[in-house]
Protein backbone atom coordinates (compact mmCIF):
# COMPACT_ATOMS: atom_id res chain seq x y z
CA UNK A 1 0.00 0.00 0.00
CA UNK A 2 1.91 3.45 -1.42
CA UNK A 3 1.00 6.14 0.49
CA UNK A 4 0.25 7.71 -2.69
CA UNK A 5 -2.42 5.56 -3.62
CA UNK A 6 -4.31 6.63 -0.65
CA UNK A 7 -8.19 6.64 -1.27
CA UNK A 8 -9.28 8.16 2.15
CA UNK A 9 -10.05 12.17 1.75
CA UNK A 10 -10.16 13.75 5.49
CA UNK A 11 -10.94 17.23 4.83
CA UNK A 12 -13.32 20.04 4.90
CA UNK A 13 -15.67 19.48 1.59
CA UNK A 14 -13.29 16.85 0.47
CA UNK A 15 -15.21 14.64 -1.57
CA UNK A 16 -15.28 11.00 -0.60
CA UNK A 17 -14.50 8.11 -3.62
CA UNK A 18 -17.07 6.18 -2.37
CA UNK A 19 -20.72 8.52 -0.97
CA UNK A 20 -22.56 6.35 1.04
CA UNK A 21 -25.57 6.39 2.91
CA UNK A 22 -26.73 9.54 0.77
CA UNK A 23 -28.58 7.66 -2.04
CA UNK A 24 -32.24 8.55 -1.42
CA UNK A 25 -30.94 12.53 -0.87
CA UNK A 26 -29.24 12.41 -4.49
CA UNK A 27 -32.64 10.82 -5.77
CA UNK A 28 -34.44 13.45 -4.14
CA UNK A 29 -32.72 16.08 -5.73
CA UNK A 30 -32.61 14.76 -9.12
CA UNK A 31 -36.40 14.57 -8.84
CA UNK A 32 -36.32 18.28 -8.07
CA UNK A 33 -34.24 19.43 -10.98
CA UNK A 34 -36.20 16.78 -13.51
CA UNK A 35 -39.90 18.11 -12.18
CA UNK A 36 -38.76 21.94 -12.13
CA UNK A 37 -37.04 21.80 -15.69
CA UNK A 38 -40.26 20.50 -17.05
CA UNK A 39 -42.13 23.06 -15.92
CA UNK A 40 -43.57 21.52 -12.73
CA UNK A 41 -43.52 22.67 -9.39
CA UNK A 42 -40.61 21.01 -6.01
CA UNK A 43 -39.70 23.11 -3.05
CA UNK A 44 -35.74 23.69 -2.40
CA UNK A 45 -33.83 22.06 -0.47
CA UNK A 46 -32.45 22.12 2.97
CA UNK A 47 -30.04 20.37 4.41
CA UNK A 48 -28.50 20.73 8.42
CA UNK A 49 -26.42 18.60 10.59
CA UNK A 50 -23.53 18.65 12.82
CA UNK A 51 -20.01 19.04 11.51
CA UNK A 52 -18.59 16.76 9.71
CA UNK A 53 -21.58 14.72 8.55
CA UNK A 54 -20.73 15.42 4.85
CA UNK A 55 -23.06 18.52 3.83
CA UNK A 56 -20.61 20.30 1.86
CA UNK A 57 -19.33 16.94 0.24
CA UNK A 58 -23.03 16.65 -1.02
CA UNK A 59 -23.72 19.82 -2.29
CA UNK A 60 -20.77 19.08 -4.31
CA UNK A 61 -22.41 16.27 -5.80
CA UNK A 62 -25.51 17.99 -6.55
CA UNK A 63 -23.44 20.27 -8.48
CA UNK A 64 -21.91 17.57 -10.74
CA UNK A 65 -25.48 16.26 -10.86
CA UNK A 66 -26.86 19.41 -11.42
CA UNK A 67 -24.46 20.39 -14.16
CA UNK A 68 -24.62 17.03 -16.14
CA UNK A 69 -28.57 17.81 -16.87
CA UNK A 70 -27.22 21.11 -18.23
CA UNK A 71 -28.37 23.05 -15.21
CA UNK A 72 -26.28 26.30 -14.63
CA UNK A 73 -24.98 26.29 -11.07
CA UNK A 74 -22.81 29.09 -8.33
CA UNK A 75 -21.11 26.05 -7.46
CA UNK A 76 -20.97 25.76 -3.85
CA UNK A 77 -20.29 29.21 -2.22
CA UNK A 78 -20.27 29.65 1.49
CA UNK A 79 -22.52 32.64 2.60
CA UNK A 80 -21.79 34.89 4.99
CA UNK A 81 -18.48 36.60 4.86
CA UNK A 82 -19.40 39.44 2.75
CA UNK A 83 -20.94 42.08 5.59
CA UNK A 84 -24.10 42.78 3.25
CA UNK A 85 -25.77 38.92 1.52
CA UNK A 86 -26.13 40.70 -1.42
CA UNK A 87 -22.71 41.06 -2.61
CA UNK A 88 -22.66 37.42 -2.18
CA UNK A 89 -26.01 36.64 -4.16
CA UNK A 90 -25.08 39.69 -6.71
CA UNK A 91 -21.88 37.93 -7.51
CA UNK A 92 -23.46 34.16 -7.68
CA UNK A 93 -26.21 35.35 -9.91
CA UNK A 94 -23.51 37.39 -12.54
CA UNK A 95 -21.71 33.12 -12.73
CA UNK A 96 -24.82 31.64 -13.28
CA UNK A 97 -26.05 34.32 -16.39
CA UNK A 98 -22.30 33.97 -17.92
CA UNK A 99 -22.72 30.09 -17.08
CA UNK A 100 -26.33 30.41 -19.30
CA UNK A 101 -24.56 32.90 -22.21
CA UNK A 102 -21.65 30.48 -22.54
CA UNK A 103 -24.02 26.98 -22.94
CA UNK A 104 -26.55 28.69 -24.60
CA UNK A 105 -27.37 31.32 -27.70
CA UNK A 106 -28.59 33.78 -25.44
CA UNK A 107 -25.76 36.46 -25.39
CA UNK A 108 -28.81 39.27 -25.48
CA UNK A 109 -31.06 38.30 -23.07
CA UNK A 110 -27.92 37.47 -20.69
CA UNK A 111 -26.91 41.10 -20.85
CA UNK A 112 -30.10 42.29 -20.23
CA UNK A 113 -30.15 40.07 -17.17
CA UNK A 114 -26.88 41.55 -16.34
CA UNK A 115 -27.79 44.70 -16.22
CA UNK A 116 -30.41 43.62 -13.33
CA UNK A 117 -27.14 42.23 -11.47
CA UNK A 118 -25.69 45.41 -11.88
CA UNK A 119 -28.46 47.39 -10.46
CA UNK A 120 -28.69 45.14 -7.91
CA UNK A 121 -25.35 45.70 -6.84
CA UNK A 122 -25.56 49.24 -7.09
CA UNK A 123 -28.28 49.23 -4.71
CA UNK A 124 -26.35 48.13 -1.61
CA UNK A 125 -25.02 50.29 0.65
CA UNK A 126 -22.14 48.80 1.31
CA UNK A 127 -20.74 50.83 -2.29
CA UNK A 128 -19.70 47.25 -3.11
CA UNK A 129 -20.01 46.92 -7.38
CA UNK A 130 -19.51 44.33 -9.48
CA UNK A 131 -17.65 44.93 -12.56
CA UNK A 132 -20.18 44.63 -15.30
CA UNK A 133 -19.39 45.75 -18.70
CA UNK A 134 -23.42 46.41 -19.00
CA UNK A 135 -25.34 49.52 -18.09
CA UNK A 136 -27.38 48.93 -15.08
CA UNK A 137 -31.48 48.55 -15.26
CA UNK A 138 -33.51 50.93 -13.94
CA UNK A 139 -36.79 49.98 -11.69
CA UNK A 140 -35.86 46.28 -11.40
CA UNK A 141 -34.45 45.21 -8.53
CA UNK A 142 -32.65 49.11 -7.58
CA UNK A 143 -34.93 49.89 -4.58
CA UNK A 144 -33.22 49.47 -1.66
CA UNK A 145 -35.21 47.11 -0.53
CA UNK A 146 -33.08 43.88 -0.07
CA UNK A 147 -36.81 41.59 0.05
CA UNK A 148 -37.89 43.14 -3.15
CA UNK A 149 -34.77 43.61 -4.74
CA UNK A 150 -33.74 40.14 -4.29
CA UNK A 151 -37.17 38.63 -5.82
CA UNK A 152 -36.53 40.75 -8.55
CA UNK A 153 -33.19 39.42 -8.88
CA UNK A 154 -33.83 36.40 -8.91
CA UNK A 155 -37.13 36.11 -10.72
CA UNK A 156 -34.66 37.30 -13.50
CA UNK A 157 -32.17 34.37 -13.51
CA UNK A 158 -35.45 32.49 -13.75
CA UNK A 159 -36.36 33.75 -17.11
CA UNK A 160 -33.64 33.54 -18.48
CA UNK A 161 -33.10 29.90 -17.62
CA UNK A 162 -36.85 29.16 -18.58
CA UNK A 163 -35.54 30.08 -21.81
CA UNK A 164 -32.55 27.70 -22.01
CA UNK A 165 -34.83 24.82 -21.80
CA UNK A 166 -32.68 23.81 -18.51
CA UNK A 167 -32.67 25.55 -14.99
CA UNK A 168 -30.55 27.68 -12.87
CA UNK A 169 -29.09 26.55 -9.03
CA UNK A 170 -27.98 28.20 -5.84
CA UNK A 171 -25.52 26.04 -3.79
CA UNK A 172 -24.93 27.88 -0.23
CA UNK A 173 -23.33 26.47 2.38
CA UNK A 174 -22.98 27.87 5.83
CA UNK A 175 -26.65 29.22 5.48
CA UNK A 176 -26.90 29.79 9.49
CA UNK A 177 -24.44 32.72 8.73
CA UNK A 178 -27.27 34.78 7.71
CA UNK A 179 -29.07 36.97 9.76
CA UNK A 180 -32.79 36.89 10.28
CA UNK A 181 -33.33 40.25 7.39
CA UNK A 182 -30.97 38.06 4.99
CA UNK A 183 -32.98 35.03 5.34
CA UNK A 184 -36.41 36.58 5.50
CA UNK A 185 -35.80 38.00 1.77
CA UNK A 186 -34.20 34.52 0.51
CA UNK A 187 -37.75 33.23 1.48
CA UNK A 188 -39.94 36.21 -0.14
CA UNK A 189 -37.86 35.61 -3.59
CA UNK A 190 -38.18 31.72 -3.08
CA UNK A 191 -41.35 32.01 -2.86
CA UNK A 192 -41.60 34.71 -5.81
CA UNK A 193 -39.99 31.42 -8.19
CA UNK A 194 -42.14 28.97 -7.23
CA UNK A 195 -45.32 31.19 -7.67
CA UNK A 196 -44.57 31.84 -11.74
CA UNK A 197 -43.31 28.27 -11.66
CA UNK A 198 -39.84 29.23 -13.05
CA UNK A 199 -36.45 26.81 -12.86
CA UNK A 200 -34.51 28.11 -10.38
CA UNK A 201 -33.55 25.75 -7.11
CA UNK A 202 -31.76 26.54 -4.17
CA UNK A 203 -29.81 23.89 -2.14
CA UNK A 204 -28.75 25.06 1.01
CA UNK A 205 -26.57 23.79 3.96
CA UNK A 206 -26.08 24.76 7.76
CA UNK A 207 -25.61 23.61 11.37
CA UNK A 208 -28.93 21.79 12.95
CA UNK A 209 -30.62 25.01 13.99
CA UNK A 210 -30.89 26.15 10.57
CA UNK A 211 -34.84 25.23 9.98
CA UNK A 212 -35.62 27.24 13.50
CA UNK A 213 -33.56 30.72 12.08
CA UNK A 214 -35.86 30.15 8.94
CA UNK A 215 -38.79 29.84 10.74
CA UNK A 216 -38.17 32.65 12.74
CA UNK A 217 -37.28 35.10 10.20
CA UNK A 218 -40.56 33.97 7.70
CA UNK A 219 -43.38 31.56 9.77
CA UNK A 220 -44.34 29.96 6.64
CA UNK A 221 -40.63 28.81 5.86
CA UNK A 222 -41.88 25.21 7.26
CA UNK A 223 -43.62 25.33 4.04
CA UNK A 224 -41.68 26.50 1.70
CA UNK A 225 -38.51 24.16 1.51
CA UNK A 226 -38.21 20.55 2.23
CA UNK A 227 -35.63 20.02 4.99
CA UNK A 228 -33.75 16.85 5.53
CA UNK A 229 -31.29 16.93 8.67
CA UNK A 230 -27.86 14.78 7.91
CA UNK A 231 -26.83 12.36 10.72
CA UNK A 232 -24.66 9.52 11.61
CA UNK A 233 -24.16 6.93 8.87
CA UNK A 234 -25.79 3.99 9.26
CA UNK A 235 -23.79 1.06 10.47
CA UNK A 236 -23.90 -0.60 6.98
CA UNK A 237 -23.34 2.56 5.17
CA UNK A 238 -20.30 3.27 7.54
CA UNK A 239 -18.86 -0.25 6.87
CA UNK A 240 -19.26 0.79 3.14
CA UNK A 241 -17.61 4.53 3.28
CA UNK A 242 -14.71 2.19 5.02
CA UNK A 243 -14.43 -0.34 2.90
CA UNK A 244 -14.85 0.67 -0.57
CA UNK A 245 -12.66 3.23 -1.75
CA UNK A 246 -9.92 0.64 -0.33
CA UNK A 247 -11.42 -2.14 -2.54
CA UNK A 248 -10.86 -0.19 -5.66
CA UNK A 249 -7.31 -0.72 -4.90
CA UNK A 250 -8.00 -4.43 -4.00
CA UNK A 251 -6.95 -3.76 -0.57
CA UNK A 252 -9.32 -5.69 1.78
CA UNK A 253 -10.75 -5.76 5.61
CA UNK A 254 -11.14 -8.48 8.16
CA UNK A 255 -14.80 -8.03 9.35
CA UNK A 256 -14.14 -7.59 12.65
CA UNK A 257 -11.41 -4.29 12.01
CA UNK A 258 -14.27 -2.67 9.75
CA UNK A 259 -16.65 -3.27 12.67
CA UNK A 260 -14.13 -1.82 15.13
CA UNK A 261 -13.74 1.48 13.35
CA UNK A 262 -17.58 1.58 12.41
CA UNK A 263 -18.26 1.95 16.41
CA UNK A 264 -15.26 3.75 17.25
CA UNK A 265 -16.22 6.57 14.40
CA UNK A 266 -19.45 6.57 15.44
CA UNK A 267 -20.50 6.41 12.12
CA UNK A 268 -19.42 9.92 11.33
CA UNK A 269 -18.31 10.17 7.42
CA UNK A 270 -15.20 12.59 8.89
CA UNK A 271 -14.32 10.10 11.24
CA UNK A 272 -14.12 7.01 8.99
CA UNK A 273 -11.78 9.02 6.47
CA UNK A 274 -9.31 9.67 8.98
CA UNK A 275 -9.44 5.95 10.07
CA UNK A 276 -9.40 5.13 6.62
CA UNK A 277 -6.11 7.38 5.86
CA UNK A 278 -4.35 6.38 8.49
CA UNK A 279 -4.83 2.56 8.37
CA UNK A 280 -4.14 2.59 4.77
CA UNK A 281 -0.63 4.28 5.91
CA UNK A 282 0.61 2.00 8.40
CA UNK A 283 -0.98 -1.43 7.88
CA UNK A 284 1.48 -3.43 6.03
CA UNK A 285 -0.59 -5.65 4.32
CA UNK A 286 -3.83 -6.81 2.88
CA UNK A 287 -6.78 -7.77 4.80
CA UNK A 288 -6.24 -4.88 6.96
CA UNK A 289 -6.50 -6.43 10.76
CA UNK A 290 -8.03 -5.35 14.20
CA UNK A 291 -4.14 -4.85 15.32
CA UNK A 292 -3.90 -2.39 12.69
CA UNK A 293 -6.75 -0.59 14.47
CA UNK A 294 -5.16 -0.71 17.37
CA UNK A 295 -1.81 0.42 16.22
CA UNK A 296 -3.57 3.88 14.48
CA UNK A 297 -6.04 4.63 17.09
CA UNK A 298 -3.86 6.71 19.01
CA UNK A 299 -2.74 8.48 16.08
CA UNK A 300 -6.12 9.06 14.83
CA UNK A 301 -7.19 10.54 18.14
CA UNK A 302 -4.07 13.25 18.01
CA UNK A 303 -4.79 14.05 14.78
CA UNK A 304 -8.79 15.02 15.77
CA UNK A 305 -7.61 16.15 18.58
CA UNK A 306 -5.26 19.16 16.56
CA UNK A 307 -6.77 19.89 13.35
CA UNK A 308 -10.96 18.91 14.05
CA UNK A 309 -11.44 19.51 17.87
CA UNK A 310 -8.72 21.45 18.84
CA UNK A 311 -8.69 24.11 16.48
CA UNK A 312 -12.24 24.61 17.31
CA UNK A 313 -11.81 24.75 20.69
CA UNK A 314 -9.33 27.75 20.43
CA UNK A 315 -11.69 29.89 18.97
CA UNK A 316 -12.98 30.66 21.84
CA UNK A 317 -11.80 33.02 24.38
CA UNK A 318 -11.07 31.41 27.73
CA UNK A 319 -13.98 32.19 29.57
CA UNK A 320 -15.69 30.97 26.58
CA UNK A 321 -13.65 27.43 26.56
CA UNK A 322 -14.47 27.29 30.38
CA UNK A 323 -18.28 27.62 29.45
CA UNK A 324 -17.36 24.58 27.15
CA UNK A 325 -15.82 23.20 30.28
CA UNK A 326 -18.71 23.18 31.63
CA UNK A 327 -21.25 21.70 29.18
CA UNK A 328 -19.12 19.12 28.86
CA UNK A 329 -18.66 18.02 32.22
CA UNK A 330 -22.36 17.37 32.46
CA UNK A 331 -23.95 13.56 31.86
CA UNK A 332 -26.55 13.61 29.11
CA UNK A 333 -26.57 16.04 26.31
CA UNK A 334 -28.46 17.93 25.11
CA UNK A 335 -27.80 20.72 28.35
CA UNK A 336 -30.08 22.51 29.92
CA UNK A 337 -28.83 26.20 30.31
CA UNK A 338 -29.00 26.83 33.91
CA UNK A 339 -27.52 23.36 34.92
CA UNK A 340 -24.51 24.91 32.69
CA UNK A 341 -24.70 28.41 34.43
CA UNK A 342 -24.36 25.93 37.78
CA UNK A 343 -21.16 23.92 36.56
CA UNK A 344 -19.48 27.57 35.01
CA UNK A 345 -19.97 28.77 39.12
CA UNK A 346 -21.87 31.51 37.85
CA UNK A 347 -25.14 32.89 40.02
CA UNK A 348 -27.64 32.48 37.09
CA UNK A 349 -27.46 32.38 33.50
CA UNK A 350 -27.20 36.12 33.31
CA UNK A 351 -23.43 36.08 34.47
CA UNK A 352 -22.92 34.02 31.42
CA UNK A 353 -25.07 34.50 28.71
CA UNK A 354 -22.18 36.79 27.28
CA UNK A 355 -20.67 33.37 26.67
CA UNK A 356 -23.07 31.51 25.58
CA UNK A 357 -24.34 33.55 22.84
CA UNK A 358 -20.62 34.52 21.71
CA UNK A 359 -20.32 30.55 21.38
CA UNK A 360 -23.41 30.27 19.52
CA UNK A 361 -22.64 33.25 17.18
CA UNK A 362 -18.53 31.28 16.16
CA UNK A 363 -21.28 28.48 15.75
CA UNK A 364 -19.49 25.82 18.29
CA UNK A 365 -23.10 25.45 20.14
CA UNK A 366 -26.69 25.61 19.29
CA UNK A 367 -30.02 25.39 20.68
CA UNK A 368 -32.09 22.53 20.27
CA UNK A 369 -35.01 24.09 22.21
CA UNK A 370 -35.29 26.97 24.28
CA UNK A 371 -33.30 26.56 27.65
CA UNK A 372 -31.12 23.65 25.89
CA UNK A 373 -27.84 23.59 24.54
CA UNK A 374 -25.63 21.13 22.76
CA UNK A 375 -22.14 20.97 20.72
CA UNK A 376 -22.40 21.49 16.84
CA UNK A 377 -19.21 19.23 16.90
CA UNK A 378 -20.01 15.55 16.95
CA UNK A 379 -17.95 13.92 20.37
CA UNK A 380 -16.72 17.08 20.92
CA UNK A 381 -17.65 17.00 24.73
CA UNK A 382 -15.61 13.85 24.82
CA UNK A 383 -12.60 15.68 23.68
CA UNK A 384 -12.77 18.60 26.12
CA UNK A 385 -13.81 15.92 29.27
CA UNK A 386 -10.12 14.67 28.16
CA UNK A 387 -8.28 17.87 27.15
CA UNK A 388 -9.56 20.69 28.89
CA UNK A 389 -11.43 19.54 32.34
CA UNK A 390 -13.60 21.95 33.75
CA UNK A 391 -11.41 21.46 37.25
CA UNK A 392 -8.03 22.82 35.30
CA UNK A 393 -10.09 25.99 35.00
CA UNK A 394 -11.52 25.94 37.93
CA UNK A 395 -7.75 25.74 39.93
CA UNK A 396 -6.96 29.14 37.32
Amino acid sequence: MQKRENPYTPGAGRKPPNLSGRDRDLENFQSLIERLAAGGYDRSLIYSGLRGVGKTVLLMEFDVLATEAGWATTDVQEVGSQPDFRVTFARMSARLLREMSRRHRIKERVERALGVVKAFSVAVPTGVQLKLDVQASTGIADSGDPEQDLTDLIREIGEVAQATGAGALFLIDEMHNLDAPSLAALCIAFQAVSRNSLPVAMVAAGLPDLQTRLMSAKPYADRLFQYHELGRLSPAAARSALIAPAATRGIGYEEPAALRVVEESAGYPYFIQEYGLELWNHAETSPITSADVDTVREIVSESLARNFFGTRFQLATDAEQRYLAAMASLESQPYRSADVAHAYGAKDQRGVSIHRDALIQKGLIWTPRRGQLDFTVPLFAEFVRENHPLATFEEE
